[in-house]
């Protein structure tokens, strides 16, 4: 989604930079001084410094529905190293070969508790945009009409431009794919 709204309207991308940086560096770069999209994962940001930084901006706060998908999706990019797909590179995975551990579930729930905490306390009260995934990936245009709406400053200078590739859908059959679907599946309903 971050690539693709900076695209079609022309925001610089940082990329993960917080991923590996402090954000108390941040005015050292210089996309900062222009409209761009600062990409933040809770766990990027220490914990005594959470609520200063995410307070500092506006945010567009992504959920995902399906959070059996959205955690075996996870998984599968740790393991194949495949984050996006635009062309033809699809990843090839046999039947039955990956595995997910209980301790990458209890990390995931744990950063799932902290996204929610953080929006209801930050984002909610703020009335900044909660975008579910599966929407943006059914209709785009839809959701970046009302982000031009909420970001008029932002994203209201970049009407004309031709709109932008979408990464391919990666359809995997989970089920298929992990040796332990099952038991992920009764993790989320413990």
């Amino acid at each position: 989604m971050r690539r693709y709204i900076c695209n079609r309207y022309n925001l610089k991308d940082s990329g993960s930079w917080l991923k590996h940086n402090s954000y108390k560096d941040i005015e050292d770069e210089e996309w900062t001084y222009v409209p761009h999209i600062l990409k933040v994962l809770v766990h990027y940001i220490p914990l005594k410094d959470r609520k200063t930084v995410l307070s500092d901006f506006d945010k567009i706060w992504l959920w995902r529905e399906d959070s059996v998908r959205q955690f075996l999706s996870h998984v599968t990019r740790l393991r194949t190293g495949v984050n996006h797909v635009y062309g033809d590179e699809m990843p090839v995975i046999g039947d039955r070969t990956l595995v997910a551990y209980r301790s990458e579930f209890d990390r995931f729930m744990h950063r799932q508790k902290q996204f929610w905490e953080l929006y209801y306390e930050l984002g909610f009260k703020k009335n900044e945009p909660l975008i579910k995934f599966e929407d943006f990936v059914e209709d785009p245009n839809s959701i970046c009409k009302m982000l031009e709406d909420w970001f008029y400053m932002e994203f209201g200078f970049n009407f004309d431009l031709p709109d932008q590739a979408l990464p391919r859908r990666i359809d995997i059959d989970y089920a298929t794919k992990y040796t332990n679907y099952e038991e992920v599946v009764e993790w989320f309903n413990e």
